[in-house]
């Protein structure tokens, strides 16, 4: 009989810290559960939040793909500027040649147009010398031969 008493006893403090252990499951398992709840809780919150950023997250996507799209045109743009610029710039230098060139060539004309009216003026100056020297030659020549003298023959001048 003592051995079935012992035993009992064994029996008793087995099923009393089995009690007290399933308890404090129990508790842990109420913990456990209260902070699933809050972390379910606060899963449905974020995913609401994310539910809400979703739209804005799309539209700023979108932003950001425009405004790359925009950047892109802006820099063939500005290629393109620069590329017509350089060929103005070019063009520009090339006309400013072609104008020195054409000013050289102008003022080389206006120097042999000079040179050849001063050569012009030269000829014309002794024409009229010899028209004279001729004239009183045949002046000369005439009151060598005729008795009176005729009127002096008027020349048309030479221009």
């Amino acid at each position: 009989e003592a051995e079935l008493a012992a035993l009992q006893t064994a029996f008793d403090e087995y099923i009393a810290s089995s009690r007290e252990l399933e308890d404090e499951l129990d508790a842990e398992l109420a913990k456990m559960q209260d902070k699933l709840g809050e972390s379910s809780a606060a899963n449905a919150t974020l995913a609401a939040q994310i539910e809400e950023m979703t739209p804005q997250l799309s539209s700023l996507e979108k932003a950001l793909s425009d405004a790359k799209a925009e950047l892109s045109k802006e820099r063939e743009m500005r290629r393109s500027a620069e590329l017509t610029q350089d060929e103005a710039e070019a063009k520009a230098r090339e006309l400013e040649g072609t104008v020195t060139k054409l000013r050289e060539e102008n003022d080389d004309a206006i120097e042999q147009l000079a040179f050849r009216e001063e050569e012009l003026e030269e000829v014309r100056l002794e024409l009229e010398v010899e028209r004279e020297r001729y004239e009183a030659e045949l002046e000369e020549a005439r009151s060598d031969v005729s008795p009176p003298p005729p009127p002096p023959l008027s020349l048309p001048e030479a221009d």
